[in-house]
């Protein structure tokens, strides 16, 4: 398995060049959603300490999503709510955030676009604006990207995603949320050619989610230089079927709050009750086949690092 300073990446286009390189680089994982992003911050979160001491500066969400403090908005690509853009240039914040670090290392899977926004009746399945985003923060920031990227096998992201949606407090029968998510957008091998391509874009780093439990040594390593201990408890479980239909029903009698919690501690998945599963056997089949395709696609795909279980 490849280590940091082994990882190969497609040369960087004209707009990169003269971008600084040695004094500091910049890790950004921008997830995708479903993937144990959440899992995989809290981790990073927990070691942050020991990643200081090892010159690795580490921000997540608990940092990005406070308010006036999307990457966006520290950075001068748009407006921070109700305070006009970042008095500091991108640079300066930058160099606040560094504090002298040789590593800064992001996460934010939300800066790509997200999945479970129900007042749109199109959701952007397969980032279509994901490649564009990066290269403008590149810019902005005057420096390469490296950039790490989990997959996942769309039917069951989607499930996730709607457990995650019902919890939220946002119901509605998951034939409608399905609808507004296509499947066919879903094409990751699509995703990861468009950010290979993208100006502004060092290392990229992939791996399955189905691969993380035995890829995350190596993750760690790729992005932060060094081991990190995971975390124990499974974050954001899917609802159980059980707790699905209890919710639906609650919410169609007029309920509403946590209806959704209450349901998901009354028939957790963990004692034995069965994962929420929207799809049909034969849904499952074909985009099993199609998702082996794009990582099959992927792996072969110049510049980019496709992490695999040890001895697959």
């Amino acid at each position: 398995m490849p280590l940091p300073d082994q990882i190969v990446a497609a040369k960087p286009g004209d707009q990169i060049q003269h971008m600084p390189q040695d004094d500091f680089s910049i890790a950004f994982h921008i997830g995708a959603h479903k993937t144990a992003t959440s899992h995989l911050q809290r981790s990073l979160l927990m070691a942050s300490d020991d990643l200081i001491n090892a010159g690795v500066r580490y921000y997540g969400p608990e940092h990005f999503r406070l308010p006036g403090r999307k990457i966006s908005a520290l950075f001068g690509m748009r407006s921070r709510a109700g305070g006009g853009r970042s008095k500091r240039s991108p640079q300066d914040q930058l160099g606040l955030m560094r504090k002298g670090a040789s590593r800064l290392v992001f996460s934010e899977e939300n800066f790509i676009g997200t999945l479970a926004h129900p007042q749109r009746s199109d959701i952007e399945f397969g980032y279509p604006r994901a490649d564009m985003k990066i290269a403008q923060l590149s810019q902005a920031l005057g420096r390469p990207l490296d950039l790490f990227l989990s997959l996942r096998k769309p039917t069951a992201l989607i499930n996730s995603v709607y457990s995650q949606l019902l919890r939220g407090n946002k119901v509605m029968p998951f034939a409608e949320y399905k609808a507004m998510v296509p499947m066919a957008r879903g094409d990751w091998a699509d995703l990861v050619a468009r950010l290979r391509a993208t100006s502004g874009v060092g290392q990229l780093v992939v791996w399955a989610y189905e691969d993380y439990n035995d890829v995350f040594e190596d993750i760690c390593v790729a992005m932060v230089g060094q081991k990190v201990s995971p975390i124990e408890r499974n974050v954001n479980p899917r609802l159980s079927a059980q707790a699905v239909a209890q919710t639906l029903a609650r919410y169609d009698a007029g309920e509403r709050g946590d209806i959704a919690k209450d349901a998901g501690n009354a028939f957790p998945v963990e004692q034995g009750y069965d994962r929420f599963d929207g799809f049909s056997e034969s849904e499952h089949d074909f985009t099993d086949m199609t998702y082996r395709a794009q990582i099959a696609a992927i792996a072969d795909m110049a510049g980019v690092t496709l992490l695999k279980p040890r001895g697959d």
